[in-house]
């Protein structure tokens, strides 16, 4: 099975519309199912950064002498409001053979996929497809031209460096 992420519902629809199958596409609970294709979506960010007192006790309480907090290792946690679509998405990726990031095109969209993939420990292969227009004739290109998603990892890697440093400011800074 090859599976398909979208960054948000609205991407997955199209994209099924052009993908082989689509007159048997069959809708689920947070993906459609075509042929050997299946296609699920993210609403977004599905992961958040913890508090700093998920990191340590002595974060908990906002003190000038516990600063600066600057994790060792970086922790996330699913998102209360994305835990149902991000139980349906971690469940297909057990099941998939292959992986098609379908995020937007920029760093965020690289990141919103990439950090599920690597939240639940993927080692699958994944392919990345850009999608610069939703039309017929762009999204057939598109398919015809998947990547290796590795080849976008500094993509990831920016959009990771900037969620990062806003946390790192905004956590020591609001706490000064």
């Amino acid at each position: 099975m090859r599976l398909f992420i979208a960054e948000k519902p609205s991407v997955g629809r199209v994209l099924s519309q052009v993908l082989p199958n689509s007159q048997s596409a069959k809708r689920h609970d947070g993906y459609i199912v075509q042929g050997d294709d299946v296609i699920t979506w993210a609403f977004g960010h599905m992961l958040e950064q913890v508090e700093p007192g998920d990191y340590d006790e002595k974060y908990k309480f906002w003190r000038f002498d516990s600063l600066p907090i600057l994790p060792t290792s970086w922790k996330l946690k699913v998102k209360s409001s994305s835990a149902k679509q991000f139980k349906v998405i971690s469940g297909l990726i057990k099941k998939a053979s292959t992986i098609v990031n379908a995020g937007d095109p920029d760093r965020e969209g690289q990141l919103l996929v990439d950090e599920v993939l690597y939240y639940v420990g993927n080692t699958k292969p994944v392919q990345r497809i850009l999608l610069n227009a939703l039309d017929e004739k762009s999204i057939r290109s598109a398919l015809n031209d998947l990547r290796d998603n590795k080849d976008f990892h500094n993509l990831y890697q920016s959009a990771l460096a900037r969620a990062r440093a806003d946390w790192l400011i905004g956590m020591n800074l609001s706490r000064a």
